[in-house]
């Protein structure tokens, strides 16, 4: 006999985490033979010697009652026995946690490739094709029979990043278990159903026993009126037994609920909570979650990550979308090692074409924002022939006026491309003569068998006018790199230069348009200036009108504001606590936040060393077009930049701004984090940027020119909200005008009312017109919390190349259209090897024990033994916990048997007092 199993088992409930049942807890002690033959010996002992007895005490009664006696003092010992053995109700729950896969999808900017269709027409790009099966296909509708499924993006972060996770379907036990299942009502119902039939035969064992009464029982006891009290007194125990179990069974529904006395109590178990209510399904627009955003590809990382994530889990398997472009990060051999030690199949499925496609394209076209009549400028094209059997192809450069139709040619080439797919620059000189906006188009002439054509066409806006850029340098000294950009803007006949040394002797001779003595005072000498570059300014000099009048000009006039910290006055101002109206304005206009006066850390800063430190540029630097240096479109040209020497602590950027580079030396890293050497944000309608110390004329030792092209280029980025004013009433910017696929880009809008007061209505809609043609509304919201009132602000995600537009019209002003532009680019890594790596795809299967699907066609199954959902076995993970007795049970159950016991004991002394027994 197996004595741990429960003798018994009564189902109450049914579902995956709990199921009810009754056990006699005594059997459970019962663990050898000899206890289980001592209990039948003591029953049978007692049974026997009950029988004897009563058996002698109803020798001279009718038959009938002799058995009647007998049967009320078995029941009785019965109900002793009863609760010797100890009843339980106990509660077995299951914490199953469900079978897991996972569909990681690639991301990369490859995925944003279109491949050729029969007919070399192009088809839908990748990434399109696979949002559309994650939309309405049947891939994760099939793995969703088995398992919990989350579908994450990856590309080139070592993390995948988790779009969304659907639940396991029910399968059809667990929903027939379901349908069962007993609510309050139901179980009420039961219960009410045997208090009648209990109820039902009490009132025959009360008609029978009126039927013995009146018999003259026991006086006269007849033979019918024994056997009535017999039949009676079977009833009267039958009927209390189907009582019990009704109250019993009823879970918390009192005896008076089941007679209809009492309304029943409602139950916590029964009311409803936030998991019994099927949570509606998130809508997910598939085409912006999977939408190629990344410069690389990285499946070794992001497998790695999985399996060391989900090792020991439920996890079934890994199913892997991608054109396998691995092209960045660890090597796929070790995280396959770690998925053959953890036994996790990995199901590939190759998207794309094995064949690189013929495609011409236009990757940049390159062009100066601003030339003056007369003066020659240079566009330079970049071209790349991709799979092109010929080396050479035919580029034409025409030219549109802004608004206008009627094309000009200005020039064209038959240029050597190549056979291997290099982009390959091409260069045109250009003298405007007269004044405006005018657009250049570089297009390549059309070649049979192109799959992509929308690519073969670049433009550039220039504007062509007779209006210098206007710069005011302040220096609280004259720093080597103040006379520097001094002389550089000078000599430069596109800017205006005005300087303001705050150290210098009135009358000192300095090479500039105009030496200030003062910062300007009024609106109209201030709202003049393009740029302001400030060296170590000593910013306690100026009044406090003179501070409001500069965070206005940087705020509504889209000034432009470059600060380089210094040893001598940056420290004096930036320490202080807050408190000081002029001050906290000043300091509010920094992308960064300063420690204050007495701060441990203070002294970190470092100014004259013996050792230079390279720049480290972040991310947002290498893409940060105005810290180009030479010809390479990239940062490569500071490798050979030896560094600087010092630098300005400051604490942290503030939450919006962008850091372009850190000082490089690790012993000045505070919490692993190396200081701050440039940073910017916006601030209202313009742009500041921070620079820890004026040293960049140490540049000038890589080569003479890139000093100069550091500055024009950052004055230029500083100062484009000033050029770009095309309103009265409001301007309209774009923190980067180039990207690649995939990023994000910030929109932000400053408007002003018909009466030039700060618009305030909550959100206005501008329009993004996408490289393709499509307009969709892109709201932005008001910025809540921000500096000035009547900023806006959005973003929205790059997904395809070319150029965007940003057009926004002021609700206040109907007739002045804001206008911004966007290019955007595919980097080359990922345009190097576009094509489906088959041979990569298919040893991640094989070597992990899963199979290579090419497409998504062929990954979904026609019935249950084809496809991935047929390869990944069900793992899911079960937890049995027995739980503990119902202490109500048991209060219940005792008052019942107490109540039986009391009953059958009560009776039996009755009848043996009326018949005269001992």
């Amino acid at each position: 006999m197996n004595s741990s199993a429960p003798i018994t088992s009564l189902l109450l409930a049914a579902d995956d985490s709990a199921r009810v049942f009754y056990q006699l807890g005594r059997l459970q002690s019962l663990t050898e033979w000899w206890h289980w033959l001592l209990l039948v010996a003591v029953v049978l002992m007692v049974t026997t010697y009950v029988s004897w007895m009563y058996r002698r005490d109803g020798v001279e009664l009718p038959r009938a009652m002799s058995l009647l006696l007998l049967l009320l003092r078995v029941s009785a010992l019965a109900g002793v026995l009863f609760f010797f053995l100890q009843l339980e109700k106990r509660t077995e729950r299951k914490l199953v946690k469900p079978s897991r896969a996972m569909v990681m999808v690639d991301t990369s900017q490859s995925m944003g490739l279109r491949d050729a269709l029969p007919g070399s027409t192009a088809g839908p790009s990748r990434s399109e094709i696979v949002a559309e099966e994650l939309k309405s296909g049947g891939l994760v509708e099939q793995l969703r029979e088995k398992h919990e499924v989350t579908v994450l993006r990856f590309d080139d972060a070592e993390m995948p990043v988790e779009i969304t996770t659907f639940p396991r379907k029910p399968t059809p036990e667990e929903t027939a278990a379901s349908a069962i299942e007993l609510s309050a009502e139901d179980r009420l119902a039961a219960a009410r159903q045997l208090a009648l039939v209990a109820a039902v035969l009490l009132g025959i064992a009360a008609i029978l026993a009126l039927v013995a009464w009146f018999g003259k029982l026991p006086v006269a006891a007849g033979e019918t009126s024994s056997w009535a009290a017999l039949v009676a007194g079977v009833l009267l125990i039958t009927g209390l037994v189907v009582l019990a179990t009704a109250n019993l069974r009823s879970e918390g529904v009192g005896p008076l609920a089941i007679l209809g006395l009492a309304p029943p109590a409602s139950s916590a178990d029964d009311a409803p909570t936030e998991s019994d209510e099927k949570p509606a399904e998130a809508v997910i627009d598939w085409q912006e979650a999977v939408a190629p955003r990344g410069g690389e590809t990285r499946i070794g990382d992001n497998l790695q990550a999985i399996i060391d994530r989900e090792r020991g889990g439920s996890l079934a398997g890994v199913v892997l979308v991608t054109d396998g472009g691995q092209n960045a990060g660890q090597d796929v051999a070790s995280a396959l090692v770690s998925a053959q030690d953890a036994l996790l199949p990995v199901i590939t499925i190759g998207m794309g074409s094995d064949k690189r496609s013929m495609n011409l394209r236009v990757v940049d076209l390159e062009a100066p924002e601003r030339v003056y009549p007369g003066d020659k400028f240079t566009l330079t094209g970049y071209v790349q022939a991709i799979n092109y059997a010929k080396t050479s192809v035919t580029v034409e450069l025409v030219s549109v006026p802004d608004g206008g139709t009627t094309e000009t040619r200005e020039d064209e080439r038959v240029i050597d491309v190549g056979s291997r797919g290099e982009v390959i620059p091409v260069a045109f000189e250009l003298t405007p003569e007269e004044q405006g906006i005018r657009e250049y188009k570089l297009r390549i002439k059309p070649v049979a068998g192109e799959v992509e054509a929308r690519d073969n066409e670049k433009t550039a806006k220039v504007e062509i006018i007779d209006r210098k850029t206007k710069v005011l340098l302040v220096a609280g000294g004259p720093t080597r790199e103040f006379i520097f950009l001094r002389n550089q803007l000078f000599r430069d006949r596109e800017t205006t230069v005005d300087v303001l040394l705050q150290s210098a002797r009135p009358g000192l001779s300095q090479d500039a348009n105009e030496i200030l003595e003062k910062f300007p005072t009024t609106e109209e000498e201030l709202f003049a200036y393009d740029s302001i570059v400030a060296f170590d300014a000593d910013w306690d000099e100026l009044e406090e009108d003179q501070v409001r009048l500069l965070e206005r000009w940087v705020a509504e006039k889209a000034g432009g504001l470059i600060v380089v910290a210094g040893p001598v006055f940056t420290p004096q101002w930036s320490s202080r606590r807050r408190g000081d109206i002029k001050i906290d304005t000043i300091k509010s206009l920094y992308p960064v936040a300063f420690f204050y006066q007495g701060s441990a850390t203070l002294s970190l800063g470092r100014f004259g060393s013996e050792e230079a430190w390279p720049l480290t540029f972040t991310r947002d630097g290498e893409e940060a077009e105005f810290l180009w240096l030479g010809e390479n479109s990239n940062i490569s040209a500071w490798n050979e930049f030896e560094g600087v020497y010092g630098y300005y602590a400051v604490k942290d950027p503030k939450p919006g701004a962008r850091v372009f580079a850190r000082f490089s030396d690790p012993e000045t890293a505070i919490d692993g984090e190396l200081p701050i050497y440039m940073a910017g944000h916006f601030y209202g309608s313009g742009r500041v940027f921070y620079m820890a110390s004026g040293e960049m004329w140490r540049v000038r030792a890589v080569d003479d020119v890139y000093f100069e092209q550091f500055y024009t280029k950052l004055i230029r980025w500083a100062s484009a909200g000033r050029l770009l004013r095309n309103s009265s009433r409001g301007v309209l910017l774009v923190d980067k005008d180039r990207c690649v696929l995939g990023e994000d880009i910030i929109v932000r809008a400053i408007l002003q009312d018909a009466q030039f007061q700060p618009l305030v209505q909550a959100k206005v809609d501008a329009v993004l017109v996408s490289p393709s043609g499509a307009r969709t509304v892109l709201p932005l919201n008001q910025v809540k919390d921000a500096a000035r009132e009547g900023m806006y602000s959005e973003q929205f995600t790059a997904e395809e190349e070319g150029d965007y537009r940003v057009e926004l019209q002021n609700p206040s002003a109907g007739d002045e259209l804001l206008v911004q532009e966007v290019r955007v680019r595919i980097p080359a890594l990922e345009t190097e090897q576009p094509q489906r790596n088959d041979a990569l795809l298919k040893e991640i299967a094989d070597k992990t024990g899963g199979q290579y699907f090419i497409g998504l066609e062929s990954a979904v199954g026609v019935d249950d033994a084809t496809g991935v959902h047929a390869l990944l076995r069900p793992q899911d993970q079960v937890t049995v916990l027995p739980g503990t007795p119902d202490r109500q049970f048991d209060r219940q159950l005792m008052t019942w048997l107490l109540t039986f016991i009391a009953t059958v004991l009560s009776l039996e002394w009755l009848i043996r007092r009326l018949s005269r027994l001992a």
